[in-house]
């Protein structure tokens, strides 16, 4: 009984905070939704849930209500941002572009220690970094200098 409890939590969960960062992106600019999804606690996720389940309830969520018909890795990075910071994750957001021959094509994900967080696959290689919050990853300075690629692969000097 308590597992299933747990599991409709992360859901609900899940399900609100997509919401509410959805709501958010309507009425302020990214640089203010970011601040504020920073600047929340660094405290543990409210329902002990694990990371992994509330990742799985976030991408089924987004599956069943897209939020465009390009993709869903804006707000599912986002919403992936803020859920890791409640769990003490010092995540990147990052955004990037690609040309393409229709125009340009555009990719959100998260970083943590140099590496993709929760991403699947290597999509995000091909995408040239346009953004990114905080701009250092740690919220300090790191001793090693980071150069991206125009293939958006960082690499270490």
């Amino acid at each position: 009984m308590m597992r299933v409890v747990k599991k409709y939590r992360a859901v609900l969960w899940a399900a609100l905070t997509v919401s509410w960062i959805r709501i958010l992106l309507r009425i302020k600019p990214l640089p203010q939704v970011l601040d504020r999804l920073h600047h929340c606690s660094m405290a543990q996720n409210p329902g002990g849930d694990s990371f992994e389940d509330l990742v799985y309830y976030v991408d089924r969520w987004l599956q069943l209500f897209p939020y465009n018909k390009k993709g869903n890795c804006f707000p599912r990075s986002l919403t992936l941002y803020h859920l890791a910071r409640q769990s003490g994750d010092a995540v990147q957001f990052r955004c990037g572009v690609r040309k393409e021959a229709a125009g340009l094509d555009g990719h959100a994900w998260l970083m943590l220690d140099g590496h993709p967080f929760h991403e699947i696959g290597e999509y995000w290689l091909q995408f040239t970094v346009t953004f990114s919050y905080p701009s250092e990853p740690s919220g300090r300075r790191n001793l090693e200098l980071t150069i991206e690629s125009k293939q958006g692969r960082a690499a270490i000097l």
